[in-house]
């Protein structure tokens, strides 16, 4: 049974180029060393890619992996923390954060790989070839499409420093062309993994990145220097076997002895080489480490050379014992080989009808070495990205003032939702994503807005929330009623802790011009909104009922939403009008297992369309009534009061010999959330009624 060894030389890469999303991805291939022999078997062949260049990397969400921070500033000792009085001090330059792979895009490697499939279908060498009897892989199928083994990878960033050493000062201050690039060095070895940088740099250097990103034409290259362990045809060996010295050779040596072991064949093939009766002759490619010595490379093979000569030596020297007698054996039987590998004893039979087939044949050899690779690659793209929606170019390229530092408002943000889990979709609230605007007045008195979606979480469990700090002090959960006095807006939660910040820099009141209604520098503007999911269907789960009237709640209605000049206001789901009853169980235990108690439940007030709310029904039997049973309502309306009514419908089945009974209780109210006890009637009790007593 033949298994795929790992990818060959044989005659270098061989290329394909697939196209998506309106660029060309070119990948390189190698075949399989053993994809004759798979075949051979009945197995599809195996090819292994490789990226010829690296690429920016992308997020789940198809944003790239890339940031670029551009800081400017002077700051006075008059207002500034940490410049002496009476001094000032300037500060300008940049922040880059970036993430190459060499991993194709999803649907890239399938269609490569049916390029290579149909490219080499009947033709090419025996690596090459996939014959058209052999099954066809499915496309892209990792059992068959694998990427090349990397042994090493050693990376480097190119950079925008006029400076050799791209030092930090000069004898004039900051260097503006100053330059440190972390994340060099080795990388990672597997081309579906990822490379992190990060450098700063000065204020010319920080220019200059930044309008080569802008204009699609990145100045920043990423080298990758790898090693790559392949196999490759290094030795091309005749081998010449002088039959009849060869025959008198084991004749004498069986005449003392009829059983030999692997190391006995070994040293009569050493000692058959020695004497001239068995010629090997090597041609090697003269830049494998050590071909010069070709004493060593036979060495080196000789398991393989022996394997070789044996199988020759069998036509016409030896002959497996279930085949040939032994005519007369000398002193105690047979030239016998068992133990060896035969399995079998052999005798010796010299035949000379294969003599002049056998007397010269030749074989390859071939051996694993690394192979020194180079890839590189520009951080293009996000010029065409920005070029058809603008409002992504704040995604990637971010600006922040330093001039009046201590005036400068910052918000952060983040999510405080109860996830919905991934495996049991129904617990937890029915949430798709939250978003966050936050606003601020241009000089003309328009509103810049800076925006963030916050999607749930793979494992909510497993990424338990932070505190959002604020130098020492952390905020937590405020209200109206306990505000926080750092200048945060916290919207947050327990499940994540994904912060998204929010900047603007104080502006003086009479640089506006028409200004919004009420508003002061200290001022920002929030629009907050929860897009819910479609609920769980009734019948998906007998002890959960969720309703949502309204898949996406504005927290902050109206054109520019909320101003507040209080940054900490945590947001939560069920801000949005809940109503959320539970664990909810009977006041009453059934004992019998035909008591069954049905309970409809109905919120009051209207939906946003104007409708009655529908009723809901639980049913508790013997063996679960003691199961909670939850009942919420997401309404979208920020003014809902949580108030319902509930009815106990009492079932006691009959059977085949008795009747059974049920009674109806009347409509009991209540109001808020959290647990509830059902009042179970009696069928005596007042307001009971009979089905179809209306």
């Amino acid at each position: 049974m033949t298994d795929p060894a790992g990818p060959i030389w044989s005659g270098g890469f061989e290329e394909t180029v697939v196209s998506a999303r309106g660029v060309d991805y070119t990948l390189q291939f190698l075949p399989d060393k053993h994809n004759d022999l798979l075949q051979q078997e009945g197995k599809p062949p195996v090819y292994y890619w490789l990226m010829n260049g690296v690429r920016l990397a992308r997020k789940q969400n198809a944003d790239y992996k890339f940031f670029m921070l551009h800081f400017a500033g002077v700051q006075s000792g008059d207002t500034n923390v940490g410049v002496a009085p009476g001094q000032t001090r300037e500060a300008a330059g940049g922040a880059l954060s970036f993430t190459v792979t060499t991993a194709p895009p999803d649907g890239v490697l399938p269609k490569a790989h049916d390029q290579i499939l149909d490219r080499w279908k009947d033709k090419g060498d025996r690596f090459w070839m996939f014959r058209s009897g052999s099954p066809r892989p499915g496309s892209g199928d990792p059992a068959y499409l694998r990427p090349v083994p990397v042994r090493s990878c050693v990376t480097t960033v190119s950079n925008a420093s006029m400076n050799d050493d791209g030092s930090l000062t000069t004898a004039g201050g900051t260097d503006p062309f100053f330059w440190k690039m972390e994340g060099q060095g080795p990388g990672a070895v597997s081309p579906l993994a990822e490379n992190a940088y990060t450098c700063m740099m000065g204020s010319v250097s920080a220019a200059i990145v930044a309008a080569s990103l802008k204009g699609n034409q990145s100045l920043i290259n990423v080298y990758e220097s790898l090693q790559l362990p392949l196999w490759a045809p290094v030795d091309s060996l005749t081998m010449t076997g002088d039959w009849d010295r060869c025959f008198d050779h084991f004749a004498a040596a069986a005449s003392v002895k009829y059983f030999w072991a692997e190391a006995d064949v070994k040293a009569s093939f050493n000692h058959l080489r020695m004497s001239g009766a068995i010629k090997i002759d090597l041609e090697i490619d003269k830049t494998v480490p050590g071909a010069d010595d070709k004493e060593a490379m036979i060495d080196k093979y000789i398991d393989l050379l022996l394997t070789q000569w044996m199988e020759q030596a069998k036509q016409v020297i030896f002959q497996p014992m279930p085949e040939v007698k032994d005519p007369e054996p000398n002193s105690g039987g047979g030239f016998n080989l068992f133990g060896w590998g035969f399995g079998a004893g052999v005798s010796l039979n010299y035949r000379h009808d294969h003599v002049e087939i056998a007397n010269s044949f030749q074989f390859n050899v071939d051996e694993m070495y690394l192979q020194p690779h180079a890839i590189s690659g520009a951080l293009d793209g996000i010029a065409d990205i920005t070029k058809t929606d603008p409002s992504a170019l704040k995604k990637y390229f971010a600006e922040l003032y330093l001039d009046d530092l201590d005036r400068k408002i910052t918000t952060a943000c983040r999510p405080v939702v109860n996830w919905p889990d991934p495996v049991g979709k129904w617990q937890g609230d029915p949430v798709r994503f939250v978003s966050v605007q936050v606003g601020y007045v241009r000089p003309d008195g328009s509103m810049n807005w800076d925006a963030h979606d916050f999607t749930r979480p793979p494992d909510p469990a497993a990424t338990p929330g932070g505190d959002v700090t604020a130098g020492n002090a952390a905020i937590g959960d405020t209200s109206k009623d306990k505000p926080t006095s750092q200048a945060f807006i916290t919207y947050a939660s327990g499940t994540s802790s994904e912060v998204w910040f929010a900047r603007n820099t104080m502006k003086q009141a009479d640089d506006v011009a028409n200004p919004p209604q009420d508003w002061t520098p200290d001022k920002v503007f929030v629009r907050r909104t929860i897009h819910f999911d479609e609920p769980p269907a009734e019948n998906e789960n007998p002890f959960l009922r969720i309703f949502v009237e309204t898949n996406d709640v504005e927290l902050d209605p109206g054109e520019h939403g909320t101003m507040t000049d209080s940054l900490s206001l945590p947001v939560r789901a069920d801000h949005a009008g809940t109503l959320n009853v539970g664990p909810i169980h009977l006041g009453t235990v059934l004992a019998k297992d035909n008591d069954v108690v049905e309970v409809a439940f109905q919120s009051y007030g209207k939906t946003l369309d104007g409708k009655d709310r529908p009723v809901t029904k639980f049913e508790f039997g013997k063996d679960d009534q003691h199961n909670d049973r939850y009942w919420a309502i997401y309404t979208g309306q920020l003014d809902y009061q949580p108030s319902f009514h509930y009815q106990a419908h009492v079932i006691r089945e009959g059977t085949l010999d008795e009747d059974g009974d049920e009674w109806i209780g009347p409509w009991v109210d209540a109001e808020g959330n959290g647990p509830l006890h059902v009042h179970v009637p009696k069928k005596t009790d007042v307001g009971v009624t009979l089905p179809g007593q209306g």
